[in-house]
């Protein structure tokens, strides 16, 4: 679709996924595209020189991001965010970073379901939120907010949030909020399921299926597609909290929700 903008479906198809996933590294882009590394190192460099991207290290692992200084940063992410949506489900999916380089580790069965029920162990003491909206579309909307959260079981596999609180946006004062959410366990498939459930009980809107792909995180599946809204999410957790990050992509959506429980 870019590639004759761009030059080569190579360079296209790493920038999709830098917007998608707001960083990544050689060799995932090598494995997750079904690209040649050595195309990709050639890209990833032309792009660098050309001030599109900047790169540091994590340990030894070299990251890429677009850099923020760029003079046409906000209109290169609209054109690539255009691009996106003109996708096919199948496709919007496969741009979406399932699984990540610690699933090595859970290759046992045991270990995932160990994950799994520490994840639920933890969200059975959730009493509070914080969260933060960011959007780059003038109809979307910024804000922090925070709230409490009430946690009723519903059985063994079964939890409902509650949660009530309020939200400041940049040009809005403090505005009260409540949601309603359902977790659902299925130990049997290795995974937990989350709907909003802002129609009521017997009318959920489904959002993600959520896998453990680290010792202290979970992945959406794959993305939930929304008419044309694509919904991606990601869980990290440890004692002290839950951290659960929204991503939402759309025709008129370029939005990242964080969340943090405790």
């Amino acid at each position: 679709m870019l590639d004759p903008l761009f030059g080569n479906k190579s360079v296209q198809r790493i920038l999709v996924f830098l917007f998608v996933n707001k960083k990544c590294y050689g060799t995932q882009l090598h494995r997750h595209l079904k690209i040649p590394l050595t195309p990709i190192q050639k890209a990833l460099e032309r792009l660098e020189k050309g001030n599109i991207i900047v790169s540091y290290y994590e340990g030894k692992t070299r990251l890429y991001q677009f850099n923020p200084a760029y003079p046409l940063h906000t209109e290169l992410e609209q054109l690539l965010k255009k691009a996106f949506t003109l996708l096919s489900p199948e496709q919007k999916k496969d741009y979406f970073v399932e699984k990540d380089e610690k699933m090595t580790l859970l290759a046992n069965h045991q270990n995932k379901i160990h994950i799994l029920l520490a994840f639920w162990d933890k969200l059975e003491t959730i009493e509070k939120l914080h969260f933060h909206a960011k959007t780059k579309e003038e109809s979307g909307w910024n804000g922090r907010g925070k709230g409490e959260v009430s946690v009723t079981k519903e059985g063994s596999t079964t939890l409902i949030f509650r949660e009530k609180g309020s939200w400041r946006g940049k040009q809005v004062k403090d505005v009260n909020f409540s949601n309603v959410f359902r977790w659902t366990l299925d130990r049997d498939a290795l995974m937990i399921s989350l709907e909003h459930l802002r129609r009521g009980m017997d009318a959920p809107v489904f959002l993600f299926h959520l896998t453990p792909t680290g010792n202290h995180s979970l992945t959406s599946i794959d993305s939930h597609l929304c008419e044309d809204d694509a919904y991606f999410g990601q869980i990290h957790f440890d004692t002290h909290g839950i951290r659960l990050i929204w991503r939402v992509i759309g025709p008129k959506k370029n939005e990242q929700i964080e969340y943090y429980y405790s």
